[in-house]
């Protein structure tokens, strides 16, 4: 009987406290003791082990611990979470993530994520700059931010990336430059690049909007740009818009998103997508971010997944192939004719094709990507094949 390999994503929704920038689902505690119920943690498990049963024959392939601040989590409540994932097992070649906040890494937390299976740690910096880091209430100071590193050296021998945000108000060239140095110095071996996205409902993008916190979108542009720039000096390569490794280091998991496959959400306001055969049965859902709600269904034992508090949308054949595109020309491996007919079924439509030979690099194994100045304009070249594929 051939093995399921399963991507699972387990979302732990807590924070000690909220960044001004930040939209995702979290909710603020207050304080670092006891900042995740118990009740939280066995409802979690119920429903991996739900969610995981709808397979007779499965292993993980890749597992990512988001968040929230899943360094909130204590040694016991995490062990939780992996004796439920050990009952299933591993691949041989798995990937296990699990977030950081600087301020939380400790020799204590590291030996017990070692000794948990996780093998890859993503660490949230987001500047070294402490103007930037006050000014978006950060909880972790620059300080602390440089800490962690000497304790990664000491007790984590094992896979690790880091998050930078560009365009916080306040960075500048010289420590956006500064903080992308020392990180290649210490040769970190991927570091995820983001380009701040200003989202309304957030304290900041309500500053932004209302013009009582001044900002400079070209420059945050022009940022990026020269970070981009160093990064890839620095023998990084860009294998997706925001992400930089050096060779081999490439996240397993998030290629699991970008390569138009499977994966499992578990978690107050965690989302999954499963694409089954026929096609016209693939399907997203999104958990509620109830956590009453979410504890009230869960928290009893197993239950039937179709039934559980989560808003499930139909993903249309038209859909699913315009997401095929929009993800895989986000990625340096970018798209395959061979690969969108095992996919689909079919030929991939003629018009697009067309337009990849014409704006794409064509890759000795027959995929088709974008530069990194073509990949400056991915949205006005997706914006094309999405006119090509709904009026086909």
């Amino acid at each position: 009987m051939s093995c399921k390999e399963i991507s699972l994503y387990i979302h732990i929704p807590f924070c000690v406290s909220k960044c001004d920038y930040c939209d995702f689902f979290s909710i603020p505690v207050g304080s670092k003791n006891n900042a995740v119920s118990l009740d939280y943690i066995d409802s979690l498990c119920n429903e991996i082990k739900s969610r995981l049963k709808q397979y007779e024959n499965c292993l993980l392939k890749t597992v990512y611990i988001g968040g929230g601040t899943p360094s909130l989590l204590s040694a016991a409540e995490l062990n939780k979470i992996t004796d439920v994932l050990k009952e299933y097992g591993f691949t041989s070649d798995y990937e296990f993530t699990f977030e950081v906040n600087p301020d939380d890494v400790s020799k204590e937390l590291l030996l017990a994520l070692e000794a948990a299976g996780v093998n890859r740690i993503s660490c949230g910096i987001q500047s070294f700059s402490e103007d930037v880091l006050k000014s978006v209430h950060r909880r972790s100071n620059s300080s602390q931010n440089y800490e962690c590193f000497k304790l990664f050296d000491h007790f984590w021998h094992k896979k690790l990336s880091v998050d930078l945000i560009c365009g916080l108000p306040g960075e500048t060239e010289e420590s956006l430059i500064h903080g992308l140095n020392f990180l290649t110095e210490q040769k970190i071996p991927h570091i995820s690049f983001y380009s701040l996205c200003v989202e309304e409902e957030t304290p900041l993008g309500k500053a932004i909007i209302t013009d009582s916190e001044s900002y400079d979108y070209d420059f945050s542009d022009e940022l990026w740009l020269k970070g981009r720039d160093f990064l890839i000096s620095k023998g990084y390569e860009q294998y997706e818009v925001s992400n930089f490794c050096l060779k081999g280091y490439e996240c397993l998991h998030n290629m699991t998103y970008w390569t138009h496959k499977d994966y499992i959400g578990c978690g107050s306001g965690a989302a999954g997508t499963l694409y089954r055969q026929p096609l016209e049965n693939d399907f997203r859902y999104t958990n509620t971010k109830n956590i009453k709600e979410y504890i009230d269904f869960w928290h009893d034992g197993l239950k039937t997944i179709e039934n559980a508090p989560q808003n499930v949308e139909k993903i249309t054949l038209k859909d699913s192939e315009f997401e095929y595109f929009m993800m895989g020309l986000r990625t340096v491996r970018g798209v395959s004719c061979k690969e969108f007919e095992a996919i689909f079924n079919k030929k991939m439509p003629e018009k697009i094709l067309n337009k990849l030979k014409t704006e794409c690099t064509e890759s000795i194994d027959g995929f088709y990507y974008l530069d990194s100045k073509k990949l400056l304009f991915l949205n006005k070249f997706l914006e094309e094949i999405y006119e090509i594929i709904n009026t086909e």
